[in-house]
C-alpha cells in the first residue's frame, strides 16, 4: 500500500473515530489518546458482528467486577492483572457508547446500564479491599484495621465515591445538554421516570419497573445535590436549545467548560491510577485517603463553582420571567 493510501486510510479512521465522541469539551487526554482509539476498534468489530451496545456493557461489567479479586495489596502480578482487567472493562465501557453513536442504537436502558457498570466495578473492588484490610495494620501502628474496615471502606464507596461520580456525570450531561440539546444527551428528570414506572400495570413489566426505580433514585440524588441548577433548568423549561438566547448558551459553555476537567478527575481515570499505585505499594488506605480528602476537596470546589454559576445565570437571564 502506498504512503498516500495509508494516509487516506488513517484520516478516514480518525474522522470516523472522532464522530463517535460525545464532545471534545468533555473528553480527557488519556481517553483521547488511549481509551477512545481502543474502544473504537472494539466498537467497529462489534458492529461487523452485529453485537448490540448493551451486550458490550454487560461484558464490561463482568470484567470490571472480576478485577476486584486481583487487587491484592503488595502482590505485583495480581495487582497488574486486576489493573489490566479494569482497563479492558473501561475500554468496553467506551466502546458501547461509541457503537451506539455509530449505529444510532440509543436506549434509556443502555444509558442506565452504562452508568450502572462503573458502580458494579467499584462495588467489588471495595468489597475485596474491605475484606483484605481487616488483617492489615493501621499505618505506623501494630493494630489491625479489623472491623473498622467494614465501616471505613463502605463509607468511602457508598457516600464519597458514589456522590462524586454521580454529580460529576450529571454536570457533564448538563454541559452537553446546553451544547447539543435534550435529544442528544437524553437528559431526564426523576419525576418523568417515576411517572413512567407508576404507569406499568402488568407484572410482565417487572424488569422495566425495577430499572426505572433505580434510575429515578439515581437522578433524584443528582437533583437534590444541585438546587440552583434545578432552578435554572426549571426556568429554561421545555425550550429547545435553538429557542434559548445564543448569548446565554455561549456564557453557560464558557463558565461550565473549566469545570469539565474536574468532572473527569472525579469519575474514573484518576481513581484507576490512584488505586493501582496504592495497591502496588501495599497501602490500600492511601487510596481511601485520596478518595475522602483530595477528591472530596475537589468535589466541594467544583460543586460550589457550578451552583454559583447557575445562580448568576438564573438572575441574569431568567429571573425577570418569574
Amino acid at each position: 500500500m502506498s504512503t498516500l493510501s495509508q494516509n487516506k486510510s488513517w484520516q478516514r479512521f480518525v474522522t470516523e473515530m472522532r464522530s463517535t465522541y460525545k464532545s471534545m469539551d468533555t473528553e480527557e487526554k488519556w481517553d483521547l489518546w488511549v481509551v477512545r482509539p481502543i474502544g473504537f476498534v472494539e466498537a467497529s468489530a462489534c458492529r461487523r458482528l452485529h453485537i448490540h451496545p448493551n451486550a458490550i456493557t454487560i461484558v464490561s461489567i463482568l470484567f470490571g467486577a472480576a478485577s476486584g479479586y486481583f487487587f491484592v495489596p503488595g502482590n505485583v502480578p495480581m495487582v497488574l492483572t486486576g489493573a489490566l482487567l479494569l482497563f479492558f472493562a473501561n475500554t468496553l465501557d467506551s466502546a458501547d457508547g461509541q457503537l451506539a453513536r455509530m449505529t444510532k442504537q440509543y436506549t434509556m436502558l443502555g444509558r442506565v446500564l452504562d452508568g450502572f457498570a462503573g458502580d458494579v466495578w467499584f462495588f467489588f473492588i471495595y468489597l475485596f479491599l474491605m475484606l483484605r484490610m481487616v488483617a492489615m495494620p493501621i499505618p505506623f501502628t501494630a493494630i489491625e484495621w479489623g472491623w473498622s474496615s467494614f465501616v471505613l471502606v463502605p463509607l468511602c464507596g457508598l457516600f464519597f465515591h458514589s456522590t462524586q461520580s454521580t454529580i460529576s456525570d450529571y454536570y457533564r450531561n448538563i454541559h452537553l445538554h446546553f451544547l447539543a440539546g435534550r435529544d442528544y444527551t437524553e437528559l431526564v428528570r426523576s419525576s418523568e421516570l417515576t411517572a413512567r414506572r407508576k404507569a406499568i400495570s402488568s407484572w410482565r413489566g417487572w424488569f422495566e419497573w425495577l430499572w426505572l426505580f433505580f434510575y429515578a433514585s439515581y437522578t433524584r440524588k443528582q437533583e437534590n445535590w444541585t438546587p440552583r441548577l434545578q432552578r435554572l433548568l426549571q426556568a429554561v423549561g421545555e425550550r429547545k436549545t435553538g429557542e434559548l438566547p445564543e448569548e446565554f448558551l455561549h456564557e453557560f459553555r464558557a463558565k461550565s467548560l473549566p469545570l469539565m476537567p474536574m468532572t473527569n478527575i472525579l469519575t474514573f481515570n484518576s481513581r484507576f491510577f490512584a488505586l493501582v499505585i496504592a495497591m502496588l505499594l501495599g497501602m490500600p488506605w492511601l487510596y481511601l485517603l485520596y478518595e475522602m480528602v483530595v477528591l472530596t476537596c475537589l468535589f466541594c470546589h467544583m460543586r460550589h463553582r457550578h451552583e454559583t454559576m447557575c445562580e448568576e445565570l438564573y438572575h441574569k437571564w431568567f429571573a425577570h420571567e418569574s
